[in-house]
């Protein structure tokens, strides 16, 4: 303490330094008025004429001093602190030497002037402020923050989603301001907020989904044509959808369609099948058809319903600024710095010179340099939380530099990967680039659209540097080597060095940035460039292999090579880029001579020896001979036979086009009338909540499952130790907490007839991903960083099975399988048969991939029981796992659940796991908790489709009839024999075709994964792609046209199922034959048959197939209720079932409104709950829907029986006064009934349809498309056509994604799956579907058994999407005849393009010019 006196002023002072955090207390005698003495006694800033000031501020030195003298002979004793940071002051730039106050060190430092210490930025028109000061002690946005944290934590923007965290689901987006360096302004721009840097945000201006419309405002015209073409299903993807069309229509306001195809290569959507989405999308393009035309959008109405600056509605009279515009006023107005809590320092110098200072002064510290930084989403490793130093480069002025000279057009290292396209698309035609043209085409498959806007060529490119990911295939790499491009590179003491591409990637980069690239210009017109890029699908996926060529040839002159030239490969391995021995070959060779073609693919084989890629090493090295094949056939085209040509090019597309064609019945409106969603404007606006985005107790913690790392051992030891020393971690759980009474099985016993499944392993592990313990911890990021820190140890590991084969040779199966199902004599009918055909055929297992993961919230409630939150398709088996857990009533038990964001199934059983262990935690810490799963813990630790292998003998007649079939069925069960033993695949085994002998044969085997779940048709989906794929068999062994063996064997009224059905009303021969007709499939065969023929490299392929899909009735149950209000007559209903996109909802209200004859928008529905709809079954098989529709109908049965005679005494009331008087006389206006249907077979009802595919392969790539696909379904009377319409374009893409595309794989030493990410699993995406995509539904056909004459839908249209892959194998199999290959083979699902492209048998040799 320190008194002073001046002029009869006296202020006594304290100081105390608190020894615990080494903070400081400051007390003076002076009272703030205003006049900032606070401020200054803190800061130490210069005194003001104000004497209180001045005295408190002198009082305060003296106080220092004493305290500095005490402790001097301390400090003495100790090392000088390793860090000096400077403080803002007086000084201007530049290097300084002097005397550090506190220690009396002498040091240097650089002084930056006028460094500012916090960022500010706006969302939609409200300005935010994030402090940063210098030191941050308890900073709430640490620098390695990124934009979708704060969004979300600080509750600005709950309608920005979030999945995978990684750029690769899209579900996280929105719209930032940044420089557009081609028009010298600034522009609006989709980003993946996931990805974004918050610190990055300084000076910008965000809207998010809540900046554009809502409900109760207004909806902005892509909200509102979103949801008018219902576009929005379960509705998470939603928001992002409408946000990256606005960022398109922002920065292009009069796109074309194709545009627009290309742009949405940013979203999963995992329910609507995409089509409906592009539909909404394509009102706004220029080119649009006639069906979606729509006046174009003006510029003015693109910002929204809700006005930047008052958050209401829009008057019109003013219109968004961005914030900043106009000559690279990419610039904040002052650097910033900011250092984090753990002492993270970020950057942001605003010149090249401050950017060299700060280079050369942290040049041997952890430093990151960041532009947009993406690549941490796929490498966790460069995330800016793992480095010190963070220095920011998007505000460097100079990186934006675009010049073109009389040599070279020089591009500076801010110009993102968008730029690059815009502009080489804007020089498509100028001869001195004559690599503009395929530069543009191929930075269209550079990541996603978020990705291109916000990172940097530059930053790509240093990815593939040695010190980084030198085996990175990074596709700029590759164009700019391709030209042998330049860079200019910069250091700490302003050098500035020229370097080639090769030289770069050797170089040590600290302490330097790439500054500029330069890229020649071309005098001569005999360059020819093209670049190559094959993927497993065709947006947003990395590449098995690309490659770029850049030849100079003499076309005089057999097209001789003039110089050395350019051959790249990426992917081939870490350290290959060059085919250095075939550039050497080439040149000076006639590329047009057939020998020397011969003998270049010999020097290629020689020096292509592949690593360990995305793709087998024989695939990647046959791709790397296909584009220089390709090459050579486009550029020396006049050499070429024309049959060959068609290995030139790629497989080019067209815009998507559909049509929906369904009837209705206006005279039972609303029932039949097509709408959209009720809550459709809900989710594309973001007003929706999910369970993720509801308000946070504050007291509540996050539960992060610790999972096992091997997949056949025993534990050991666990020793949380490492985990709960870290900050914020609370607790650790194992199966010893349990708690008396409690079981640990998340299996509910009565549901699951006593099957067990360990909680939390209690030593067994049986998968890798078991869980075995739970962090608690006070944030998500805390709690996973803590679970990676749990030391765990096993013994008797063993090699995992993980594969149908190998649980086969290791003989693997489990004891007591099903006995085998058996009709008639299939062995004598296939012993005494004219024709025996056998066989096998595969399918794998598949990740439902809802976007939104397993979500559960707990809180114990004040009776010792426990309310639960769950993102759950069987909320009756979530409490009863919850009850057996924790060893309470069930009646103690709530669970709740208002909609969940898609489920598939995954959402069934695997809930139960989750909902145990944050019930567990809840109540043993006797606190909220919330397990929300991250995306690769829920893919390796919940279920996922089963995989399944079917051996075959199948007798025949000469007409190929069916006259026995002996099957044996291998079903790979998991670890435990639990969800399935493979007799699903019994149930629809048959499909539409009739057989009088079967035996079906199940083998379950014990594999070390998760026990499968269940996955949109589980069953249905394999069994059927069996029966098609041996129906193929069958014809090709006869030689047969497919369709006419179908058709032949096809079901009719009064025969018998496997099952015991007797067939009534079976239309599947009516269908197949409308179809085929419809379709001209005859004709469109004939057609396919002569392109084949015309063209050696490119085939097709059309296939057609029938249905006949089961739905199930009996044993489903859902407790229905149905409230009238009579204040106002309005109507509440609950029932059992679970919201999961597909509309149930809106059909409960459509039939609720038909059956009471009042307007829809009376009726509300209500949450599912145990209390109010107990006892009720599962949310799937597709019937929730109809039979909740029945449990409606039959309770307003009900309650209009007991209204009846009070409307019998009145005079033609209205609804309303009906309702009170009802009321007035006491009549009970509650009425809930639960359906309880009991069909004698397994099957209530069946529906009947056909589809075909026309596919087209690259028989040289194994590249695909699908031209065009059609369906037949037999909807009967749809309640809802347009929703039902949109679930079977959403089950057929998915099932899409199951031949195709999805597969999972699995260490074979660990077990552990090594693709659970976005990164290398691919669902589908828009370029995935067919070109045209056509879905009718039959008219005039009512279910005669079905509620209200309707039919289910989605399941049964999945399981159609095998015929997608029929069609290709077709292709296939024209390109193997080509190839001498005329046997049958099996095509296994998926059929991914490496299969497609290694059945097709090529050989090089066959590579020629000519035939």
């Amino acid at each position: 303490m320190f008194g002073i006196r001046w002029n009869g002023k006296q202020f006594s002072t304290h100081v105390i330094i608190h020894y615990g955090d080494a903070s400081v207390s400051v007390g003076h005698g002076g009272i703030d008025i205003g006049q900032g003495i606070n401020t200054k006694v803190v800061t130490g800033g210069p005194s003001t004429s104000e004497l209180c000031c001045l005295v408190a501020k002198e009082g305060l030195i003296e106080a220092c001093a004493i305290l500095k003298r005490r402790m001097s002979q301390v400090k003495a004793k100790m090392d000088h602190p390793t860090c000096h940071v400077p403080l803002k002051g007086q000084l201007t730039n530049g290097v300084y030497a002097c005397t550090c106050e506190s220690c009396g060190h002498f040091f240097k430092f650089r002084a930056f002037q006028d460094f500012k210490t916090s960022i500010t930025f706006t969302v939609n028109g409200k300005e935010f402020t994030v402090e940063t000061r210098v030191p941050v002690t308890t900073a709430e946005y640490a620098p390695a923050t990124v934009l979708n944290t704060f969004l979300r934590r600080s509750g600005v923007s709950k309608g920005t989603k979030g999945c995978c965290y990684e750029g690769g689901c899209g579900t996280c987006l929105a719209t930032i301001t940044a420089y557009e360096p081609l028009l010298k302004t600034t522009m609006r721009y989709t980003v993946n907020s996931c990805l974004y840097e918050l610190y990055s945000c300084d000076g910008t201006d965000i809207v998010t989904i809540e900046g554009l419309g809502d409900p109760t405002h207004g909806l902005h015209p892509i909200q509102e044509r979103l949801a008018n073409h219902d576009g929005a299903q379960c509705g998470f993807c939603s928001t992002s959808q409408v946000l990256n069309m606005y960022g398109l229509l922002k920065a292009n306001p009069r796109p074309t369609q194709s545009l627009i195809e290309d742009h949405f290569d940013v979203t999963i959507c995992r329910c609507t099948g995409y089509r409906s989405i592009l539909d909404a999308m394509k009102t706004f393009a220029v080119d649009a058809p006639p069906h979606l035309k729509k006046e174009l959008i003006d510029i003015e109405d693109l910002d929204g319903k809700l006005c930047k600056k008052t958050g209401q509605a829009c008057t019109g009279t003013c219109h968004e600024r961005d914030q900043l515009s106009g000559n690279c006023d990419n610039q904040i107005s002052r650097p910033l710095y900011a250092v984090g809590a753990t002492g993270v320092q970020w950057y942001t110098p605003t010149t090249l010179d401050m950017l060299l200072q700060l280079l050369k002064q942290h040049c041997e510290d952890n430093y990151r340099l960041v532009f947009g930084n993406t690549c941490f989403g796929v490498y966790p490793q460069y995330h800016p939380k793992m480095y010190k130093i963070l220095i920011e480069t998007r505000h460097i002025r100079d990186f934006y530099n675009i010049s073109m000279g009389d040599q070279t057009l020089n591009l500076g290292a801010n110009l993102t990967p968008q730029n690059l396209l815009d502009l080489f698309k804007e020089h498509r035609e100028n001869p001195k680039l004559p690599y503009a043209g395929p530069f543009s085409e191929h930075m269209k498959h550079i990541a996603q659209q978020g990705v291109r806007n916000t990172a940097c060529w530059a930053g790509n490119l240093v990815l593939k540097n040695k010190n980084f990911q030198p085996g990175f295939p990074s596709d700029l790499y590759l164009c700019f080597e391709s030209v042998k491009a330049l860079l200019y590179i910069y250091d700490g003491d302003n050098n500035k060095k020229v370097a080639t591409i090769p030289e770069f990637l050797e170089m040590d980069l600290k302490g330097k940035v790439i500054g500029e690239l330069v890229l020649p210009l071309y005098s001569s017109q005999d360059v020819f460039i093209r670049t190559y890029k094959v993927t497993l699908r065709l947006q947003n996926c990395r590449g098995y292999l690309n490659g770029a060529l850049n030849f100079r040839l003499d076309t005089n002159k057999n097209f001789l090579v003039k110089e050395r030239p350019t051959i790249i490969f990426g992917g081939i391995a870490t350290n290959f880029n060059h085919a250095v021995q075939t550039e050497k070959y080439l040149t000076g060779k006639a590329l047009g001579d057939p020998s020397v073609l011969r003998e270049a693919f010999k020097v290629l084989s020689q020096e292509l020896q592949p690593g360990p890629g995305f793709a087998s090493p024989e695939y990647r090295k046959s791709l790397a001979f296909s584009f220089f094949y390709k090459y050579v056939l486009e550029v020396c085209k006049i050499k070429v036979s024309p049959e060959f040509m068609s290995g030139a090019t790629g497989l080019m597309r067209t815009p998507i086009v559909g049509t929906q064609d369904y009837g209705t019945n206006p005279k039972i409106w609303p029932v039949t009338e097509p709408m959209p969603k009720r809550d459709a404007q809900y989710l594309t606006t973001g007003t929706a909540r999910y369970l993720d985005d509801f308000p946070t107790p504050p007291d509540q913690l996050a539960g992060v499952p610790v999972m096992s790392t091997v997949a056949q051992g025993t534990i050991v030891t666990i020793d949380p130790t490492p985990a709960l020393k870290m900050p914020g971690v609370v607790a650790f759980l194992q199966a010893s907490d349990i708690p008396a009474g409690g079981v640990n099985n998340w299996r509910p016993m009565s549901l699951m007839k006593g099957k067990v499944q360990e909680l939390l392993s209690s030593g067994p592990v049986n998968y890798a991903g078991q869980p075995i313990g739970i962090i608690l911890a006070k944030t998500k990021g805390g709690g996973l960083k803590a679970a990676e820190a749990v030391k765990v140890t096993y013994k008797d590991v063993k090699p995992p099975i993980v594969t149908i084969e190998d649980a086969i040779k290791r003989k693997s199966f489990f004891p007591n399988p099903p006995p085998p199902k058996s009709v008639g004599d299939a062995k004598g009918a296939i012993a005494s048969a004219p024709h025996r055909v056998s066989g096998s055929i595969s399918c794998g297992d598949q990740f439902q991939f809802h976007l939104e993961t397993q979500v559960v919230s707990c809180i114990k409630s004040d009776n010792g029981g426990m309310d639960v939150m769950a993102t759950s398709q069987w909320l009756d088996g979530v409490q009863e796992t919850v009850a057996q857990v924790l060893g309470i009533p069930e009646s103690k038990v709530t669970v709740e659940s208002k909609r969940i964001g898609g489920a598939f199934g995954g959402k069934i059983t695997e809930t139960f796991m989750v909902a145990g262990m944050t019930a567990l935690a809840a109540k043993v810490l006797d606190v909220p908790v919330k397990m929300r799963l991250n995306l690769p813990t829920n893919m390796k630790m919940c279920g996922k489709r089963a995989a399944y292998r079917l051996d075959y003998t199948i007798g025949v007649d000469n007409d190929g009839k069916l006259l026995g079939l002996d099957v044996i069925v291998y079903a790979d069960v998991g670890c435990e024999m639990i969800t399935s033993d493979g007799t699903s695949i019994f149930n629809w085994i048959d499909n539409a075709y009739f057989c009088p002998n079967w035996l079906v044969t199940f083998v379950p085997l014990r594999t070390n994964k998760a026990v499968p779940a269940s996955c949109r048709g589980p069953g249905s989906t394999p069994a059927i792609f069996f029966m098609e794929s041996m129906m193929e068999h069958v014809a090709r062994y006869l030689g047969k046209d497919e369709a006419v063996v179908r058709i032949k064997n096809l079901y009719k009224n009064g025969l018998t199922t496997p099952r015991g059905m007797i067939l009534e009303y079976c239309t599947i021969r009516n269908v197949m034959g409308q179809h085929i007709a419809e379709v001209a499939y005859k004709d469109r065969r004939a057609q396919v048959y002569q392109f084949n023929k015309d063209n050696r490299w490119k085939k097709r392929g059309i296939a057609i197939m029938p249905n006949m899909f089961g739905i199930q009735w009996s044993g489903k149950q859902f407790n229905t209720e149905v409230i009238i209000h009579h204040g106002d007559a309005s109507v509440s209903v609950g029932h059992g079932g679970i919201d999961v996109g597909q509309g149930i909802n809106t059909k409960v209200i459509q039939v609720c409104a038909y059956e009471f004859g009042i307007p829809i928008e009376k009726i509300e529905v209500k949450k599912s709950s145990t209390t109010t709809n107990a006892n009720s079954s599962v949310t799937g098989g597709s019937s929730t829907s109809e039979l909740c529709c029945l449990g409606v109908i039959e309770a307003c049965a009900i309650l209009k029986k007991r209204m009846a005679p009070v409307k019998a005494k009145m005079d033609h009331p209205t609804w309303e006064q009906l309702v009170t008087k009802c009321f007035e006389e006491m009549v009970d206006l509650t009425a809930s009934y639960s359906t309880h249907v009991k069909d004698p077979t397994k099957f209530h009802y069946n529906c009947y349809s056909a589809a075909s595919v026309e596919a087209e392969i690259d028989v040289l790539t194994g590249q695909y498309q699908l031209l065009q696909m059609d369906m037949l379904y037999d909807c009967g009377d749809s309640m809802n056509p347009e929703l039902d319409i949109g679930q079977a374009e959403g089950g057929f893409v998915m099932g899409l994604g199951y031949f195709l595309l999805e597969e999972l794989v699995y260490d074979k030493k660990t077990g552990e799956i090594t693709n659970a990410s976005t990164w290398s699993y691919k669902p589908p995406m828009p370029k995935d579907l067919p070109m045209k995509f056509n879905f009718k539904f039959q008219r005039n056909r009512p279910n005669p058994i079905g509620v209200l004459g309707s039919k289910a839908v989605a399941e049964p249209a999945l399981v159609m999407s095998a015929v997608a892959l029929l069609a290709i194998k077709h292709a296939i199999e024209s390109a193997r005849a080509d190839n001498g290959y005329t046997n049958y083979f099996a095509l296994n699902a998926p059929a991914t393009p490496e299969k497609i492209q290694m059945l097709c048998m090529n050989k090089v040799e066959d590579y020629t010019l000519r035939k």
